[in-house]
């Protein structure tokens, strides 16, 4: 009788232990989530304004991200994708934020973004827009940050170090003029609306953001109080079930091309990302590198990008064009098109 060798016995016991290592691995979770480009939208398929018929020569694209649980193996697998990058999954909904309400949030400030990209391309246009807010709404609070036993949920944020605050992007254009480790001074109303209500100057310091390293944050998820809109153009956006408020600028840019007589784009085409406060101030955003990348696979001729995301943007592992912009008129000098002045 034939005797097996030992070495296929070795071989054989290797590959079981294989094959389990990989079953445990495919099916052990990990508390962090996978950041991966997601779908590019063109921009004037969301846009409706008023009765014009005019339409974009070239186009303007809005950068997603789409992010998923992971398992070892998955980990495993994209440390070999330099597009894929995996995120704490408390960086991305905070721990005591339920899904719901993260969810809830994120469509919130998309509305608003939305609402601001209007405001400022009406005013750069010359039309009356009036648009408010009383301060900026404390809507959940992150665990291990500054604003942790000093904020509260309900709260509503109307200065910062002195500056008044109204709306959301404003705050966190005075937030980002700051270091991790500056102590802001914050007026604070408690209890809105309530007979305990009363007004605070609190203090809290800023921490590393959880998703940019080198930024500062707070630590709370933001809304607008009493949010208010008026405009003389009717201006629709339908962004259907897309959250967050990046893609501010690319908005702005657009509903300026449609409604003036400037060709923007020039037959070019645009991708970008960024909030935008109604001072035209551009703000940073998450999942930069993989929006980089989304850009560059649509065939963008180039990629606007918010000023505190550039390190960042700059090692997305493809070839495309970047610029920096801080503010509107930074991409609106690159477009050539610089005479829509600042008003307000």
């Amino acid at each position: 009788m034939r005797r097996i060798p030992l070495w296929a016995f070795v071989t054989g016991g290797v590959a079981v232990l294989l094959g389990v290592a990989v079953a445990v691995a495919s099916v052990t979770p990990l508390d962090y989530l996978a950041f991966e480009p997601g779908p590019v939208y063109a921009i004037d398929d969301f846009v409706e304004v008023g009765d014009e018929t005019s339409t974009l020569n070239g186009e303007s694209f809005m950068l997603t991200v789409v992010y998923s649980d992971v398992t070892v193996l998955d980990a495993l697998v994209a440390g070999f994708d330099p597009a894929v990058d995996l995120v704490a999954r408390e960086a991305v909904r905070p721990t005591g934020v339920s899904d719901e309400e993260f969810r809830a949030q994120s469509l919130r400030s998309m509305e608003q973004s939305k609402q601001t990209a209007v405001y400022v391309a009406l005013t750069r246009l010359g039309y009356d827009v009036e648009i408010s807010g009383e301060g900026v709404s404390v809507e959940a609070v992150i665990e291990g940050t500054g604003a942790q036993g000093v904020l509260q949920v309900g709260d509503v944020v109307t200065s910062i170090n002195g500056v008044q605050v109204r709306q959301h992007p404003e705050a966190v254009t005075e937030i980002f003029k700051h270091a991790v480790g500056d102590v802001l001074l914050m007026r604070v109303i408690r209890g809105v609306g309530t007979e305990s209500e009363e007004e605070l100057d609190l203090e809290v310091e800023l921490v590393e953001h959880t998703q940019e390293a080198g930024r500062p944050m707070v630590g709370f998820l933001a809304g607008t109080y009493n949010w208010g809109f008026s405009s003389p153009v009717d201006v629709t956006i339908d962004s259907g079930n897309i959250g967050g408020p990046s893609a501010g600028l690319m908005y702005t840019l657009t509903i300026l091309d449609l409604l003036s007589d400037e060709d923007l784009l020039g037959g070019r085409v645009i991708a970008g990302s960024g909030t935008i406060d109604r001072f035209g101030a551009v703000g940073p955003i998450g999942g930069i590198r993989q929006k980089v990348v989304a850009a560059a696979r649509q065939g963008a001729e180039v990629v606007f990008v918010p000023e505190a995301n550039w390190d960042d943007a700059l090692s997305a592992p493809v070839d495309v064009e970047l610029v920096k912009v801080a503010t509107i008129d930074d991409a609106l000098a690159w477009l050539g098109a610089s005479a829509f002045a600042a008003t307000g």
